[in-house]
């Protein structure tokens, strides 16, 4: 089969070479490529760990071959699913691999472009919020009357805070605060004025937009806490907004707010970050391994919290399934990169060069000379 190998020092490149079509574990699926999504961290973990690989975690497509102990889906499903990160078998390929309690069914009316959006981005926004933060779970909903906590979202143009928001709104949470572009249609159709959901432009500057939300909430108005998701995590973007939770706490909330971070290759350790602000570090490879790696930061102490984010994964892949069915969840919007896998080197490129801009590049795998589409 063909396979995309990324290079990404010393210029980001790719080549496609020829491999064996790989083999599922007991609890796997090899998956027939149709569409492959791209996220940043597959050019900025192998960049950092100086590797040469087929990074891509997004795939869609059907299933070809189930492992031994695979009882959810059978050969031909249409599914999407998460493939697991730095391990062979990624999704810039012919064929991928995929951990069936990471992978969901495409419903009828979703295609494989809009499949291949949905599946890292909505596991790292779900553990964030209701794994690290410990929000009540979208199938459960929160209560109507339960006390106020805000969410406030941080890059809610990009699509881990879009993926974050509609999960957000399935479990009931108000109002959300989204932090972002104005002109991102798709946060307009997401969000609720009636229940206090406002977008919040990022343009303005950090002092202009703390200023706002303190202003829209009120100090010390938020009696079940306060939480929050930096879903940018660069550049210091998490210190203005643990700034803003400090602003609306006070000195001395009930409830400790709590801020999500994604970005492993930071400390968190600013002097400007007010002491009563909880910073936890997301790493949505425990939706496989049930761990962290021990030099990651801002992790939880709690190890048998982590191990529960694998059945978790499986909850929650379950239920995007059967929401995507129903119309009650989507994916993000997206560029299709002409070119299948010799596309893959373009759509990286433009992602590092911080061209997405509130859409998702993906790759119709079969448009690659020399193979054939689902």
């Amino acid at each position: 089969m063909k396979e995309v190998v990324v290079h990404p020092l010393p210029t980001l490149t790719t080549e496609i070479h020829d491999i064996p079509i790989p083999t599922p574990a007991q609890d796997e699926l090899l998956i027939k490529v149709n569409v492959a999504g791209s996220n940043p961290k597959d050019w900025s973990h192998i960049t950092m760990l100086k590797l040469s690989m087929n990074s891509g975690d997004d795939v869609a497509g059907t299933v070809e071959a189930i492992g031994a102990d695979v009882t959810t889906f059978k050969i031909g499903d249409r599914v999407a699913g998460f493939h697991k990160m730095l391990t062979p078998g990624g999704a810039y390929a012919e064929y991928a691999i995929v951990p069936a309690h990471t992978a969901f069914s495409i419903p009828d009316n979703i295609s494989f472009e809009e499949a291949a959006t949905i599946p890292l981005v909505t596991l790292t926004a779900g553990i964030s919020l209701f794994r690290r933060q410990h929000l009540t779970v979208p199938w459960l909903s929160k209560r109507a009357d339960s006390p106020v906590a805000p969410l406030i979202v941080y890059g809610a143009s990009s699509a881990l805070g879009s993926f974050a928001i509609k999960l957000a709104l399935l479990s009931n949470i108000h109002p959300i605060i989204a932090i972002g572009s104005p002109s991102s249609s798709h946060l307009h159709s997401l969000l609720d004025e009636k229940l206090g959901d406002q977008i919040v432009d990022h343009r303005q500057g950090a002092a202009g937009w703390r200023q706002e939300i303190v202003t829209a909430l009120g100090k010390n108005s938020c009696s079940g806490g306060i939480h929050a998701l930096d879903a940018i995590s660069s550049d210091q973007t998490w210190v203005p907004l643990a700034q803003l939770l400090g602003d609306l706490a006070g000195p001395e909330p009930a409830v400790r707010p709590l801020l999500s971070v994604v970005s492993g290759r930071q400390t968190y350790e600013e002097n400007e970050i007010p002491s009563i602000v909880g910073i936890t570090y997301t790493y949505v490879g425990t939706a496989h391994e049930g761990a962290y790696r021990p030099n990651m930061p801002r992790q939880p102490r709690d190890a048998v919290e982590v191990r529960g984010d694998v059945e978790f994964a499986r909850a929650l892949m379950e239920y995007v399934g059967r929401k995507l069915a129903t119309g009650e969840f989507s994916g993000h919007p997206y560029e299709i990169v002409p070119g299948g896998l010799a596309g893959v080197g373009v759509g990286l490129n433009k992602l590092k060069a911080g061209e997405a801009r509130g859409k998702k590049f993906v790759y119709r795998i079969y448009e690659t000379q020399g193979i054939k589409s689902n």
